[in-house]
């Protein structure tokens, strides 16, 4: 009964705030006249790791528009062309994180008249974004960060709490979620299952596959001494105990395996815990989270992420990069990148954990495998996700969209 009611409070929430967004979207845009170019972009977002950050934000510092300022909880790094606004910590306990940046990016957009306005995830960043945008004349950008999973039902498979509220689908609620995707002057996705997911629900708007970036491990290691290694949050979503038993199965074979798990989260110490049930304590070194992400990617041979849903994982990408073979579930936009047997190895989501260890058996024996698809995976993301090709991109796309070409 507890549940049931935080799903009808949620579907009636969701749909409230979508709908209102929408409604002030389309009186403002007939209102308010855009101004004169100004050369700033404002960005609503959440970063969980400094990786996602370098991917997503380095290429639009580096596109020449002008100054990118970013509302977020804390810093994380130092960029060209990037100023941060941070809400007072005192601010966000008396009215939640969100609420705080959705006040902090109207006071920036007070502070720093812009061009554009852009929101990672469709809540509540984006509502924020597309409402800013309207309010001060400017265009709006949507970045659908978790894939088809973040529209699909409503998002009730996101991670936000009420979104996951929902406990379900909700048809009601994902029709609202694509009208107002429908709203922005630019959505960007990851891969070819969101775009075609919106277009397949009715969007109209324009529509436009961006990844995140990557860049070249600038120390590389003369040895691959790690045989598997995980990056991601040690969350329910990422499956890392699947991976666990994946390991088990694979230690029957190769009992001298070593793996690395990277990250942190709500299932670290049930992790601990499976892999000293399971009797593989001594192959699996779980590690935290780290700043030398792409040194350890360096000394590796295979990364296996069994996601529940992505759109198209980081550091995935960074561990094509990095030459190493990725093994990943068939979730999100992941086969956009890892082509069966070509790029890497992509698994149906019902498939066991024996799937993985026996191709992870196969490529930890066979060299020559092993080293043609880390040459496929090397070039294929360096041609189509390099930060270079990145930022060139978005100096197009942000070109564009300022002189108004992509109209609706």
């Amino acid at each position: 009964m507890k549940s049931l009611c935080f799903r009808y409070i949620a579907i009636f929430s969701l749909n409230a705030i979508y709908g209102i967004s929408f409604i002030w979207s389309l009186l403002l845009r007939k209102i308010i006249k855009r101004r004169r170019k100004r050369g700033k972009i404002i960005i609503n977002a959440t970063f969980h790791n400094p990786n996602w950050f370098f991917a997503h934000i380095a290429p639009i510092t580096q596109s020449g528009y002008g100054d990118v300022i970013l509302v977020t909880d804390d810093p994380m790094a130092e960029l060209p062309n990037l100023k941060y606004m941070c809400p007072p910590k005192l601010l966000a306990k008396i009215c939640s994180r969100a609420v705080a940046k959705a006040i902090w990016t109207f006071y920036a957009g007070i502070r720093h008249p812009a061009d554009i306005f852009v929101g990672y995830h469709i809540f509540p960043s984006s509502v924020t974004a597309l409402l800013c945008a309207r309010f001060f004349g400017a265009k709006a950008i949507y970045q659908v960060t978790y894939g088809e999973a973040e529209l699909s039902g409503g998002g009730w498979a996101a991670e936000n709490a009420l979104l996951q509220a929902l406990g379900k689908p909700s048809d009601s609620v994902q029709k609202s979620a694509v009208r107002f995707a429908n709203e922005f002057d630019l959505n960007i996705v990851r891969g070819t299952n969101a775009k075609s997911f919106l277009l397949q629900n009715g969007c109209n708007a324009p529509i436009e596959i961006v990844t995140g970036s990557v860049e070249a491990a600038k120390v590389k290691s003369p040895t691959r001494d790690i045989d598997i290694i995980f990056v991601a949050r040690m969350a329910e979503s990422k499956r890392p105990l699947f991976l666990l038993e994946v390991i088990a199965e694979l230690v029957k074979s190769h009992p001298q395996l070593s793996a690395k798990m990277l990250g942190d989260g709500d299932q670290l110490e049930q992790a601990r815990e499976k892999a000293r049930s399971l009797g593989i304590e001594s192959n699996v070194d779980f590690m935290g989270k780290r700043k030398d992400v792409m040194e350890l990617l360096s000394r590796s041979k295979t990364f296996v992420l069994p996601s529940r849903w992505e759109g198209v994982s980081i550091a995935l990408m960074e561990a094509m990069i990095s030459g190493v073979v990725p093994l990943v579930s068939n979730v999100g936009d992941m086969a956009d990148f890892v082509k069966h047997d070509e790029t890497g190895y992509i698994f149906d989501m019902q498939e066991p954990p024996e799937s993985y260890a026996e191709k992870l058996a196969l490529l930890l024996s066979d060299h020559t495998e092993l080293q043609r698809i880390r040459e496929n995976a090397l070039n294929f993301v360096t041609e189509r996700s390099e930060r270079k090709v990145l930022t060139a991109r978005w100096h197009s796309l942000l070109t564009q969209l300022q002189s108004e070409s992509m109209v609706k």
